[in-house]
C-alpha cells in the first residue's frame, strides 16, 4: 500500500499503557497487521502490570517480575512512546508527550492522530484527608507496592533488635485505611507476611504484631452483597486482623493515623487504599467532564461530541444503562470496554454500525490470604479454598502470554513448598514523604533550577544520586 496523504493508514494513538489501553492496542492488532492502521501506544512504563496479583508481591509470594509483561511482547504492532501525555490540540488533532522521566532534562514530542483513545486511568484519591497524601503508602503503582514490601521486611528487623516492648508492637503495627477489595486484600497479605515470616525472628514476641484495617463505612467490599461481606469479615478476624467499621480517618500523621471519634493508632506503617479518581491531567483538556472529573462518553466510547477521540477505563464516565451509574474501576470492566472500543473505532473506519456499552458484572472476588478467598459469582457466593482457587485459576488464564502463565504457576508452587522470602533490596525505593521531596528535586532539575540543599534527608543511594 502506497502511503501517501490519500492512501496513508489511519493513525491511533493510544494514551495510557494500562489494562484499558494495552488491551486496546491487542484488539487493533489484525488491522494493523493489514496496513489499514498505524498504532501509538503512549505509556509512563514500557511494561504492562497485572494488577490484580500486585498483593501478593507485598506478602512475597510473588516476585515483581512475575506479573509484568514487556507492552512490545503484548502489542509488537504497536510503535510504543515510553513519556507521558502533557497537552491535547483538538483543531490540529495533535498530542504533546513528555519523554526522557529519569533523565535530568527531559524532551517533547508531538504526535498527530487520525483517533485518540484517552485510557490515562486513575490516581490515588485522599477524598481531603489531612496527611494522607504525604504520610501513607499508597499501592496504586508497582513501585509503592515493591517499596512496602521492603519497609515492612525493614520494620521486622528493626523490631527484631529493639528492646523496649511498646515501641517493638508500635514497629509491627500496620493499618490499612480503605474496606474495598484492595484495602481487604492488602491487610489479608501483610497480615499473611507477618503470620510466615515472625518464626525467624526469634526475638518478636508472639502478638505483637498488629494489622488493622479502618473503613469509613458500616461494611467491607461496598461492591459485594452484604452476606459475602460478612463472611468476609469473619475471615479477616479469624486470621488476626482488626477490622473497625463505621471509622472515618480525620488525620494522617508520620506516625499515627486520628479517628474522627478521637481514638489514635499508633504505627510506623500506614497504607492508604481508598480508591482512585480521574487522572486530574484531564481536566486541562478541554473535554466533557463530569463532577467527578471523569471524561463524558456517550454509550459508543466517544467523548461527547467529538467523534474522532475516544475514552474508557477509570478516566471516564461509562455509564452502566442497567444501574444508571458509571462502571466500577476494576480491570474486568476496563478490559470489555477496550474490546468494544477497538470493534467500534473499526467499525467507524469501515463506515459500519457501532454496538453500545452493555455489560452485566460476572462477579468478583478477593483473596484473604492463605490460601482463601471469597468469590461472588452472581448467584453464588464461594469463600475459603475453592474460592482461592477460582481465583488463581481466573488469574492464570488472564495474565498475558503463556510465559508469564508458565512463571505464575511455579512462583505459586514454590511458594507452598518453601520458606517466605525475607530479602530486603533497597534499590532506592523512599519513604512516602521523602519520595515527594525527591520528585519535587528532580522537577527543578528538569527545569533547570538548582534544587535546594537535601542534606539531612533520609533519601536512599539511587534517589539521591538522582538529584546531586
Amino acid at each position: 500500500m502506497t502511503k501517501d496523504a490519500h492512501t496513508r493508514p489511519v493513525r491511533i494513538v493510544i494514551a495510557g499503557g494500562g489494562f484499558a489501553g494495552v488491551t486496546v492496542a491487542h484488539e487493533l492488532r489484525r488491522a494493523a497487521r493489514r496496513g489499514e492502521i498505524e498504532v501509538a501506544l503512549i505509556s509512563r512504563e514500557n511494561a504492562f502490570v497485572f494488577y490484580p496479583l500486585m498483593p501478593e508481591v507485598i506478602s512475597g509470594a510473588l516476585r515483581v517480575e512475575t506479573i509484568l509483561t514487556s507492552i512490545r511482547h503484548v502489542a509488537p504492532h504497536a510503535r510504543l512512546y515510553a513519556g507521558e501525555l502533557t497537552s491535547i490540540d483538538l483543531e490540529r488533532r495533535v498530542v504533546t508527550i513528555r519523554h526522557g522521566l529519569y533523565q535530568h532534562r527531559q524532551e517533547s514530542l508531538e504526535l498527530s492522530y487520525d483517533h485518540l483513545v484517552l485510557a490515562l486511568g486513575g490516581v490515588p484519591a485522599t477524598f481531603g484527608i489531612p496527611g494522607l497524601d504525604d504520610y501513607a503508602f499508597d499501592v496504586q503503582r508497582l513501585a509503592n507496592a515493591f517499596a512496602l514490601r521492603n519497609h515492612l521486611i525493614d520494620l521486622l528487623e528493626q523490631a527484631d533488635i529493639e528492646a523496649d516492648p511498646e515501641e517493638q508492637r508500635r514497629l509491627l503495627t500496620v493499618v490499612v485505611i480503605g474496606g474495598g477489595p484492595t484495602g481487604v486484600e492488602v491487610a489479608a497479605e501483610i497480615r499473611s507476611l507477618f503470620t510466615h515470616a515472625l518464626r525467624y525472628y526469634q526475638n518478636i514476641r508472639p502478638g505483637t504484631e498488629r494489622v488493622v484495617l479502618v473503613e469509613a463505612l458500616s461494611r467491607v467490599l461496598p461492591s459485594f452483597p452484604e452476606t459475602a461481606a460478612a463472611r468476609a469479615v469473619q475471615e479477616l478476624q479469624r486470621r488476626g486482623i482488626e477490622v473497625l467499621l463505621g471509622r472515618k480517618v480525620v488525620r494522617v500523621e508520620p506516625a499515627a493515623v486520628t479517628l474522627e471519634d478521637g481514638t489514635v493508632l499508633e504505627s510506623r506503617t500506614i497504607v492508604s487504599a481508598i480508591g482512585v479518581e480521574p487522572n486530574p491531567i484531564v481536566r486541562s483538556f478541554n473535554l466533557p467532564l463530569d463532577e467527578r472529573g471523569r471524561i463524558v462518553v456517550d454509550a459508543y466510547l466517544r467523548v461527547q461530541g467529538m467523534p474522532n477521540v475516544w475514552a474508557l477505563g477509570d478516566n471516564a464516565a461509562v455509564i452502566d444503562p442497567a444501574t444508571g451509574r458509571p462502571y466500577a474501576p476494576t480491570a474486568q470492566h476496563a478490559v470489555r470496554q477496550a474490546q468494544l472500543l477497538a470493534r467500534n473505532l473499526l467499525a467507524t473506519l469501515h463506515h459500519r454500525e457501532l454496538a453500545p456499552m452493555r455489560y452485566r458484572t460476572r462477579g468478583m472476588m478477593v483473596t484473604l490470604g492463605d490460601h482463601a478467598a471469597i468469590a461472588w459469582l452472581g448467584r453464588v457466593t464461594l469463600d475459603g479454598f475453592l474460592a482461592w482457587w477460582l481465583w488463581r485459576t481466573y488469574a492464570l488464564l488472564h495474565i498475558p502470554r503463556w510465559d508469564r502463565r508458565m512463571r505464575l504457576a511455579m512462583e505459586w508452587m514454590l511458594d507452598l513448598l518453601f520458606p517466605p522470602e525475607l530479602v530486603q533490596l533497597k534499590v532506592g525505593q523512599p519513604a512516602p514523604a521523602t519520595r515527594r521531596v525527591v520528585d519535587a528535586a528532580l522537577r527543578r532539575l528538569w527545569e533547570g533550577v538548582p534544587p535546594p540543599s537535601l542534606s539531612g534527608l533520609p533519601i536512599v543511594g539511587s534517589a539521591r544520586r538522582r538529584c546531586e
